[in-house]
């Protein structure tokens, strides 16, 4: 299923409201400087409601999974499945959590990332060393480099081209949602771009 513009604007929209969006938008809340990171505490305080998010999507959404289809959750990896900044190496694990029911109950767990295609072995070590299953991986094409948004666009149609339903589609910059197909989106917060 694809997300249309409408939805795609009433899920940023809804996302908006559970997780800051914008370094200032933490800032005022925070009281510090736009320009620094949070702590690692408060980045994870930011991160749980947009886990939890994805948890009740996932209850709710994977019983109602036809069968013959072959659902799937979609995830960035620095900062999104990975503490890349805060905890190099090591899952976050509210995200780890909600991909861990997921797979239990049937839904390939799938990566995007604009890492490059020849970090394919390594990348797939971190992430089951992290706890993640890993049912596909999908990298920045060797010598080609058309955007960050262009790269996750087009592994996610790849991952559609293979029969998978991408019920899930999670990151932390806004160039791991552009284009759509997915059904809907979970963004942790980048604080503005400071948090890669």
């Amino acid at each position: 299923m694809r997300l249309t513009s409408t939805a795609f604007v009433t899920a940023a929209l809804a996302l908006a409201a559970i997780v800051p969006s914008s370094a200032s938008a933490w800032a005022d809340s925070a009281g510090r400087s736009a320009s620094s990171l949070p702590s690692k505490s408060q980045w994870l305080s930011d991160v749980a409601p947009v886990a939890d998010a994805l948890q009740s999507h996932l209850e709710e959404r994977l019983p109602d999974v036809a069968d013959g289809s072959e659902p799937a959750v979609v995830l960035d990896i620095d900062n999104t499945s990975l503490a890349t900044h805060y905890d190099r190496g090591r899952p976050v694990q509210s995200i780890l959590d909600a991909v861990e029911y997921a797979h239990d109950h049937g839904a390939a767990v799938l990566f995007a990332s604009y890492r490059d295609a020849d970090a394919d072995a390594s990348t797939r070590r971190q992430l089951k060393e992290a706890g993640y299953p890993v049912d596909g991986l999908c990298l920045k094409p060797e010598g080609h480099s058309p955007g960050k948004a262009a790269v996750k666009l087009g592994c996610r149609k790849s991952y559609e081209g293979q029969g998978y339903t991408l019920i899930a589609n999670v990151g932390n910059r806004s160039t791991d949602f552009e284009g759509g197909h997915y059904e809907k989106g979970f963004r942790l917060p980048d604080y503005d771009g400071a948090l890669s």
